[in-house]
């Protein structure tokens, strides 16, 4: 192997070692991961259908992505919007929305959310952690009652 090889192997190396686990991360808790054997399609009606009846929530849209293989789900908790404006525009992105995955493996419909925890990651914020508090117990309370 000539040097420049030699160098960039180890440049590499000391990259993926200094990220370590970040790089190629499992599952931590920035993200609720559930799985049963419910169709796809059940889960997301239940979904659509507590986002649509609860008065607190809004279903903005369910659209597919990586060939059909994972569908996205985009719900929205109102109630934090006012915290997480508060924060400033600049994280206005975040909206009061869930950000949800599902996808079909090996007999499985699994869901992947972003745990509203996430924001104050992005964010460090007093108005965050305040729509964290109050979006935490809505999304378990839609989980437990959508997920079987």
């Amino acid at each position: 192997m000539n040097t420049s090889k030699s160098i960039a192997a180890l440049i590499l190396a000391g990259v993926l070692t200094a990220f370590g686990n970040s790089v190629f991360a499992e599952p931590n808790d920035h993200f609720i991961v559930r799985d049963t054997t419910d169709s796809l399609e059940a889960v997301l009606a239940r979904v659509e259908r507590y986002a649509t009846e609860e008065e607190d929530w809004i279903f903005l849209s369910s659209f597919g992505l990586k060939g059909g293989e994972v569908t996205a789900v985009k719900i929205c908790y109102l109630p934090i919007g006012a915290d997480i404006f508060a924060a400033g525009m600049h994280v206005a992105a975040m909206m009061p929305c869930g950000h949800m995955a599902l996808y079909e493996k090996d007999g499985k419909t699994h869901m992947t959310l972003l745990h509203p925890r996430f924001m104050t990651t992005l964010n460090p914020d007093p108005n965050l952690e305040r729509a964290v508090a109050r979006a935490t117990p809505a999304f378990e309370t839609m989980l437990d009652k959508v997920w079987h």
